[in-house]
């Protein structure tokens, strides 16, 4: 018994399909996807798609409102099954769900410092280093002198005092336009936030 679904529109997945517990995914030829039925047994033909064996996978992602479900296996090997249609989505999920009883189903909203940590980490990151050269360049505009030391590569400190010597109105504009720039990235991403459905061996 087998189960697919055709997605005639999909640049990267127009078929994608369950049997002897794999799932396959791939792109065909017109000729070829219309031989896909459910009366199908020689499948021969689809020799060249991409699988993935139930066993080999480790943890399978389905978060409501995006596009694709997401399949972790092996050590660190991800794929994408990118689906427009919700429902079928939803169904190609449910599929893996029942055929899958040995993987653990959860079903959570992240945590907005969890869902956002790459925004957050370069809020605090930008915030260090603007702290950090104002208050040299405020120094240095005070007529204190500084100089590296030691061997070696400049380094952060280097960097900083570069920065630095870039005057203090130019690293307060400098920051505001980072700054708005990761508000704007941080807004969109938590926008995105919602329910995700796990699998997880």
């Amino acid at each position: 018994m087998h189960k697919f679904w055709k997605l005639k529109e999909s640049k990267s997945n127009k078929l994608i399909l369950i049997k002897d517990k794999s799932i396959y995914k791939g792109n065909l030829n017109e000729t070829d996807l219309n031989r896909v039925g459910s009366e199908t047994s020689d499948f021969s033909f689809l020799k060249n798609l991409f699988s993935i064996p139930y066993s080999y996978i480790s943890k399978v992602e389905n978060q409501s409102g995006k596009n694709s479900i997401k399949i972790y296996f092996g050590k660190n090997s991800e794929e994408e099954l990118y689906i427009e249609n919700q429902n079928i989505k939803n169904e190609v999920f449910d599929v893996l769900k029942t055929e899958n009883p040995n993987l653990n189903y959860t079903s959570k909203i992240p945590s907005v410092i969890k869902y956002a940590k790459a925004q957050f980490f370069a809020l605090l990151f930008s915030t260090g280093i603007f702290i950090w050269s104002l208050y040299l360049a405020i120094q240095i505009e005070s007529g204190v002198n500084y100089e590296l030391v030691g061997g070696g590569g400049p380094g952060i400190a280097g960097f900083i005092l570069l920065i630095a010597n870039l005057g203090t109105l130019k690293i307060i504009l400098g920051y505001l336009i980072i700054l708005v720039i990761i508000i704007i990235a941080l807004k969109k991403r938590l926008k995105s936030r919602s329910e995700i459905e796990f699998l997880e061996r």
